[in-house]
C-alpha cells in the first residue's frame, strides 16, 4: 500500500508545521528559487533560467505522478521559494495541495481548481491544446480530470508549450531579467525544436500503428506519432485491470490485429505481459516522467528514450 495512503492531510500538516519557518514577504534573493513539481520541468527551467535560477524538483521520475510521497523536506523548499512550476490539471493534486498548504508562502497557495493560486505559480498547462475532457464527470467512471487528459508532458511537441510557460512565468518573477530569459528560451527552443522535426521523422513508420496502453497517459504521444491507442488494460482510469476486461482485450486486438502493449514503466508488468502472450503482441515499455528510465534525465532524451523504445517494438530495422 503506498503510503500516501496512510497519512491524512492534518496528520502531514501537523508533522511539517516546524519546517516552515521562513518570515512571508522576505524579498526573493538571486537566483530565484524554484520548485518544478518533475525532473523534466526543472530540466526545461534549468535551461531556460541558466545562472539565474536554483531548481529543485519535487517527484523523481521512477514514481507514479499520481502517488508522489510527500515528505517534510519538500515543504521547506515550497516555504523558501520565489516560485512552483507545475503542469497542473489536477494532476499534481495527490501531493501538490498538501505540501503548498504546509509550506505557508503567500506567493503560492493550494487551490481545488487550479492547484495553486499566487504570484509565484507557474502553470505549464496555459495554451494547451487539451484532449481527453471528459464529457461527464462521475466517481463511477474513475480517476477523471475535469480539464481534461493532464499527461502532456509525455508528448515530445508539449516541450515547445512548456517551456514558452517557464520562459513567461520566470520573467513575471523577476521582470529585471526578461530579456536573459527569452534568449535562453530562444536558444533552448533552437535545439528541442530541430530535435523534435528529427524525431519525426524517425517515427514515420508509427503512423496509424493501433496499440494499447495501461493508462490513459500517452494521448498527447500518440497525437505526436500519428498513433491509434485503442483501449487501456484499466478498465476505467486509476482502476487495476480485471480478468474480465483482460479478456475482451484478447478479443478486441486479435479482432483489429493489434500488436504492440505500451506499458507505462511505473506499472506492473504482469497484466501486460499476459496480454501480450496471449496475443502475440510486443510490449514497449516508456516513461511518463523524465528520469523514469535510465538516460532520460533532460526532457529530450526522455522524448527520444520513449519514441525509440515503440519503435524497436514496432520496426527496429527502420529505426
Amino acid at each position: 500500500m503506498n503510503i500516501t495512503k496512510l497519512i491524512t492531510l492534518p496528520v502531514f500538516l501537523a508533522a511539517c508545521a516546524a519546517c516552515a519557518t521562513a518570515a512571508p514577504g522576505v524579498p526573493a534573493a538571486s537566483p530565484l528559487k524554484i520548485v518544478a513539481t518533475t525532473p523534466e520541468l526543472a530540466d526545461i527551467t534549468r535551461n531556460i533560467g541558466g545562472k539565474l535560477v536554483s531548481v529543485d524538483n519535487i517527484a523523481r521520475g521512477p514514481e507514479d505522478i499520481h502517488q508522489v510521497v510527500m515528505r517534510p523536506s519538500f515543504v521547506t523548499k515550497l516555504n523558501k521559494a520565489d516560485g512552483v512550476i507545475y503542469l497542473g490539471m489536477t494532476v499534481e493534486h495527490a501531493f501538490l495541495n498538501g505540501l503548498l498548504s504546509a509550506a505557508a508562502n503567500p506567493k503560492m497557495r493550494p487551490d481545488d481548481v487550479k492547484e495553486c493560486i499566487g504570484d509565484g505559480c507557474v502553470d505549464c498547462s496555459e495554451g494547451l491544446a487539451v484532449l481527453g475532457k471528459p464529457a461527464n464527470l462521475s466517481r463511477s467512471e474513475g480517476e477523471q480530470h475535469p480539464q481534461g487528459n493532464p499527461h502532456y508532458n509525455v508528448g515530445p511537441a508539449e516541450g515547445v508549450i512548456m517551456a514558452k510557460n517557464i520562459a513567461k512565468g520566470l520573467a513575471r518573477l523577476d521582470p529585471a531579467h526578461k530579456a536573459d530569459y527569452e534568449a535562453n528560451l530562444k536558444a533552448y527552443l533552437g535545439v528541442l525544436e530541430p530535435a523534435l522535426a528529427k524525431l519525426r521523422k524517425e517515427a514515420a513508420p508509427l503512423k496509424g500503428v493501433k496499440a494499447v496502453s495501461v493508462h490513459e497517459d500517452v494521448a498527447y504521444l500518440g497525437r505526436f506519432l500519428g498513433m491509434d491507442f485503442v483501449d487501456t488494460l484499466e478498465p476505467k482510469p486509476g482502476i487495476a485491470p480485471t480478468p474480465a476486461h483482460l479478456e475482451e482485450l484478447v478479443r478486441l486486438m486479435k479482432e483489429q490485429n493489434i500488436n504492440l502493449i505500451v506499458r507505462e514503466q511505473q506499472y506492473d508488468a504482469k497484466s501486460c505481459d499476459w496480454l501480450a502472450q496471449k496475443t502475440g503482441a510486443k510490449v514497449a515499455v516508456i516513461g511518463t516522467m523524465s528520469n523514469a528510465l535510465p538516460g532520460t534525465e533532460t526532457f529530450i532524451k526522455f522524448a527520444q528514450k520513449n519514441v525509440h523504445a515503440i519503435l524497436d517494438a514496432v520496426a527496429p530495422a527502420k529505426k
